[in-house]
């Protein structure tokens, strides 16, 4: 498989767990690139609690910056708020070109509450998903599905995948486990305690520099 990788989050801030996940999945999937995308306005949290887009963008900049494999995209500070997943694909489809495969990375509990999020049944025809997952394995990924578009799936056994009605692919993927968590290095910050080895120093120096999270 080639094309895009699609890796969003609010990025607040991103550390080794996101990049590498994102080396992990690009190699073993043969991507051409991994995009990183900052949610501009994340539709599930408060204003007061997500850091400046700003600030979250550059920090995602400055972490991927040595990697060629890795892209930011900043496209969602151009769409309309809030930043739902289905107006970002359709968006990067017509950047892109339907031509070019995008694969949408997500968590396997991410993908198990997919009908929770606006509009899930315009995101499937628009990209293939890797499923990120630590315990699920390729047999019980049918049962990731919400029980409400178990219609819209199917099983292939020999690939090992689900397949959407629309022809677009499911695919798992079992990643080590680094546990890291941007909410443990703001609360690290906050303590004045090291947050080195748990995100690139460029970002330390950022965070240090901007005073954030204190």
């Amino acid at each position: 498989m080639s094309g895009l990788g699609i890796l969003g989050g609010s990025f607040n801030p991103i550390h080794l767990g996101h990049l590498r996940g994102a080396e992990e999945i690009r190699q073993r999937f043969s991507l051409d690139n991994v995009l990183f995308i900052p949610t501009f306005v994340p539709p599930h949290k408060t204003a007061e609690s997500v850091l400046e887009y700003r600030h979250r963008k550059k920090m995602t900049a400055l972490a991927i910056q040595s990697n060629p494999g890795f892209i930011l995209e900043d496209i969602e500070e151009r769409l309309p708020a809030p930043s739902y997943t289905f107006r970002t694909l359709q968006a990067l489809v017509q950047k892109y070109g339907s031509d070019t495969g995008l694969s949408f990375i997500l968590g396997d509990d991410d993908f198990a509450h997919i009908n929770t999020w606006n509009s899930p049944s315009l995101i499937f025809p628009l990209c293939n998903m890797i499923v990120v997952t630590r315990h699920i394995t390729s047999e019980n990924l049918e049962q990731l599905v919400p029980v409400d578009l178990r219609n819209e799936f199917w099983y292939k056994e020999k690939e090992g995948i689900l397949m959407h009605k629309n022809g677009k692919k499911v695919y798992l993927s079992s990643l080590p486990v680094l546990d890291i968590s941007s909410s443990g290095i703001r609360a690290l910050v906050r303590q004045h305690r090291s947050i080195r080895y748990l995100t690139p120093d460029p970002v330390i120096e950022y965070i240090e520099k901007e005073r954030l999270y204190y």
